[in-house]
Order: C-alpha cells, then sequence, then structure tokens
C-alpha cells in the first residue's frame, strides 16, 4: 500500500514538526493494525511542489495538518484545490487530518469555494485541531464528520525523547531560571491585520528583559526557524546591543524542540513555540495576533494564557512570565493527546477493513507513547530541514535580487528621465534668463523713453509757460501800431 502525506514544507520549524509527528503517530497506527513495514510505503509531497504522479501513485493521501484551510495570505488552497481534485479524477482517498484554519481573507466566493472542497467525494474523512463549528458550517448537508483532535506537535515529548532528556539533564546542572523569548518578522502582524511593527515589537522587546533580568530571570531570545524571524532578530539585537549568547536561531526541528525544552517558561508569538511548549510540559503564555492563537489555549484549558495585543504591555506579560515559574503542575492532558490519534486509528480501520472488525484494539496511551519513543527521528529529518531553509533562502534571495534588478532598471529609467528633465530645465532656464535679460533691455528702454518724454513734456511746459507772454507782447506791439496809425493826420485833406 501507498501512503502519500501532503504538507506545508517551510522554514518555520513548527510546520515541519507537524509532519514528522504526524508520520510518526500514522506509522504507530498503521502497526496497531497488525501492518508491518514491509506492508505499505510513506512517501511525502510538499504543499507547494504539486507532483500529479506521486498523487495518482497513492492508495491513500493525508494532509498531515496545519493551518492550511481557508484563504489567507499563505494562499494554500490554492494548492489543496488542485491537489483534491486530482485525487477526486483518479478516485485516490483523502483524509485532513488536524486542519488548522486561517480564514482571514473571508469573502462570500471564498467561503462557497471551501464548501465546494468539502463535498468532494475523496474525502473520506476529516479533523481538526481548531474552530470546528466553522468547518461544520462549511460542511453543512454534506456526510462529512467534523471531528475535533489535538495538533501533531502535541506529541513531540516522545517524537523526540531522547533529545528532550539530554537538554533536561544537562538543565539539572545549571543554576537559575531561564525564560524563551519568542521574535518574529515585523511583517507578520501587518498581514494579519495589527498595529504592530517591528520597531514596536523591539522595545516591547528590550522593556521585557529589562523587566525579567531585574527579577533575576535569565532571557534567552529565540525564533521558530523561520529567515525573516531570524532577520528580525538580529535587527533587535543589534540595535538593542543583545549578545549573541541570549539568541537561539535553530537550523533544524530537532534544534528548535531542544531549545524550548531548555526554558522553563515561554512568552511566544509563534502558536508553534506555544504547542511544543505544551507538549514539553513548559508552562507558557501567547501574544494574539492571529484568532488561532486563543482557540488553542481553550483547547487546553488555559485561556487567560492568550493576551490580546492591544494589551500586551511589557509589565503585563513579564508579571505573567514570572507567574508561569509556579505552576509545576502544567502538562499535557492524554485524553487531548490521543484524541489525534484515535482519529487516525479508525480512519485507517475503514479503508483498510471496511467490512470487518479490525484485528486488534486501539494502543493505550503508554503504548503510542512507548512506540513514538521507540521510533527515533533519522537524521535525514535535519537534511530535509536544512535543504527547506535553504530553498527558502534563496527563492528570497532571488525575489530580493530580482527586486533590486527592477529597482535598479527603474532607477535607471528615472535616471535617465531625471536628465532629460533637467536639460529640459537648463533650457527653460535659459529661455527665463532670455527673457529676463529682455524685460531688463525693455526697462532700460522704457526708463530712457520715460526720461526723454519728461524732458519733453519739461520742454514743452517752458514754452507753454512763455506763449503766452509772447502773444501778449506782441499784441501789444499791434496794439500800440494801431494806435499809432490814428493819431497820423490823413492824406486825403491835404491839398497840393
Amino acid at each position: 500500500m501507498k501512503i502519500l502525506i501532503a504538507a506545508f514544507f517551510d522554514d518555520n520549524f513548527g510546520d515541519m514538526l507537524i509532519r514528522i509527528c504526524f508520520e510518526k503517530l500514522l506509522r504507530a497506527a498503521l502497526k496497531n493494525l497488525g501492518m508491518a513495514q514491509t506492508d505499505y510505503e510513506i512517501d511525502r509531497m510538499s504543499l507547494k511542489e504539486i507532483d500529479e504522479e506521486k498523487i495518482k501513485s497513492a492508495n491513500l493521501l493525508f494532509f498531515a495538518g496545519g493551518g492550511i484551510f481557508g484563504q489567507s495570505y499563505l494562499k494554500l488552497f490554492d494548492y489543496i484545490d488542485p491537489i483534491t481534485r486530482i485525487a477526486e479524477a483518479n478516485r485516490i482517498p483523502v483524509v485532513f487530518s488536524s486542519t488548522g484554519v486561517n480564514d482571514m481573507s473571508v469573502s462570500d466566493e471564498n467561503r462557497h469555494r471551501n464548501i465546494d472542497l468539502l463535498r468532494r467525494s475523496c474525502i473520506r474523512a476529516f479533523s481538526v485541531r481548531e474552530n470546528p463549528e466553522l468547518f461544520r458550517e462549511y460542511a453543512k448537508g454534506s456526510d462529512l464528520e467534523i471531528r475535533p483532535v489535538c495538533d501533531p506537535a502535541v506529541w513531540t515529548k516522545y517524537v523526540y525523547s531522547h533529545e528532550i532528556q539530554k537538554v533536561r539533564d544537562e538543565k539539572m546542572r545549571s543554576p537559575g531560571k531561564t525564560i524563551g523569548v519568542n521574535v518574529v518578522r515585523g511583517g507578520l502582524f501587518r498581514d494579519n491585520d495589527c498595529a504592530w511593527s517591528l520597531k514596536k515589537e523591539e522595545a516591547y522587546l528590550s522593556e521585557l528583559k529589562t523587566l525579567l533580568e531585574e527579577a533575576g530571570y535569565t532571557v534567552r531570545f529565540f525564533i521558530n526557524g523561520n529567515t525573516l524571524d531570524h532577520n528580525a532578530m538580529g535587527y533587535f539585537a543589534e540595535n538593542y546591543a543583545i549578545p549573541e549568547t541570549r539568541l537561539i536561531s535553530p537550523d533544524t526541528t530537532r534544534e528548535l524542540v531542544e531549545a524550548i525544552a531548555g526554558f522553563d517558561a515561554v512568552v511566544a508569538f509563534r502558536m508553534h513555540a506555544s504547542i511544543i511548549s505544551y507538549a514539553l510540559d513548559v508552562p507558557s503564555i501567547n501574544i494574539v495576533w492571529n484568532a488561532k492563537i486563543p482557540l488553542f489555549y481553550q483547547n487546553i484549558g488555559y485561556p487567560e494564557r492568550a493576551i490580546p495585543l492591544d494589551s500586551a504591555t511589557p509589565e503585563l506579560i513579564a508579571e505573567k512570565a514570572k507567574s508561569l515559574l509556579g505552576d509545576t503542575n502544567y502538562a499535557a492532558d492524554p485524553e487531548y493527546m490521543m484524541s489525534l490519534y484515535r482519529f487516525l486509528y479508525e480512519t485507517l480501520c475503514k479503508q483498510l477493513y471496511p467490512d470487518a472488525t479490525p484485528p486488534h484494539p486501539i494502543f493505550s496511551f503508554e503504548r503510542v507513547a512507548a512506540e513514538l519513543s521507540n521510533d527515533s527521528v533519522p537524521p535525514k529529518e535535519d537534511i530535509i530541514d536544512y535543504r527547506t531553509k535553504l530553498q527558502k533562502s534563496e527563492k528570497r534571495y532571488i525575489t530580493l535580487f530580482s527586486e533590486s534588478k527592477a529597482a535598479q532598471a527603474q532607477i535607471k529609467a528615472l535616471k535617465a528621465e531625471t536628465g532629460a528633465l533637467k536639460k529640459k530645465a537648463d533650457e527653460q532656464k535659459r529661455e527665463i534668463a532670455e527673457l529676463r535679460q529682455n524685460v531688463r533691455s525693455a526697462e532700460q528702454e522704457r526708463k530712457e523713453a520715460q526720461a526723454a518724454a519728461e524732458k519733453l513734456q519739461q520742454r514743452l511746459d517752458a514754452i507753454n509757460k512763455k506763449f503766452p507772454v509772447r502773444v501778449y507782447k506782441k499784441l501789444r506791439r499791434l496794439t500800440a501800431g494801431l494806435r499809432g496809425l490814428k493819431k497820423q493826420p490823413s492824406t486825403k485833406s491835404r491839398t497840393p
């Protein structure tokens, strides 16, 4: 029998842990049903690297779990949809296990896409780690039963039992209490419509560190593996002079588990930092930036430990973190953990023995835990982690390189445009200078014309002043001449 596991491969190792723990539980359930390892073959497929031939050749396809369902910036629905279409066309039974929902972009169209997917006949079983009511609403009208179960990573303590014991043995020799503080990229808040930025996160982290250290605790900052989270933590450390000895940046899932195993309490942002803490009996609180976080804490019976982002002051978080250290009874609930194992066992029973009673009863919790502890995680999983992280880093580098090249081309075009505009501006400056010179020349000519006009006016005024006098004098002479003529004797009265 060929079983294909479809999972989200990511450098956020919480997602890798889901697949690793799920596969271990699946192997335990197959053994429980009397199947030897030679009776089946398990293959894996990344959600974002759809292999149609792998799907067609499978006898059973499992989605391993995580927040893969719904409509969000992760766009995972765009991969789940074609995978299930291929399975539907080839009559491959599909099982969704421990499914989480990231419905941040819900619309009527998206909701109908979710509903249509759940009504595909290839889907034989469906379990969810959170919000079963929403999935039941999507599945309304179908025969699909929605079963609530735990996240596979809740079994981490047994999947990585040897590594965890080694870390705890070393910790026994170290005095004092250590609180792990999770760091994430600033864009995570923006992507989830939260009014936080990296700058605000950094100020919060710095003040929280001061408060916890003043109370006598060691603070270590850690990430879940994501390279963008790594960059954010490095930027924070540089800005606030945090020594490298206080930073943990795991390169594998194993290293992330070992890091959390070394803490006495955890202040988380990433939900799987809280899930791993719960699995390892390390009390935690989680700052809420997504609705899935309070749903997880409700499931484990500690809703008050999911702190809303708008009230997560450093003072409040510091007090909450200190109070966690007194919770010596914090431990994962075996009944909650078995919810997923029962689902896998019963689902396999229906697929392998549809008309018969299963050959063996379900394992007890202790037997499942023992099976997982004896089935250690092979080194090849570390290689997969390294390869995944390298591929993600390469993709991000190529994206940044492409964006840089595009920006350079844009800068070059802008420079050319700027040069043309500068040339045009220079021409306009010359034209303006010429116009100004023409204006100055015209102004000078106007002034000269005005001065000439004023001189002419002065002459005219002078002439105008002299003209009446001259006329008067002329008239006087004429008048005097006329009077003289009147006084002379007339020539007509004289006789020669």
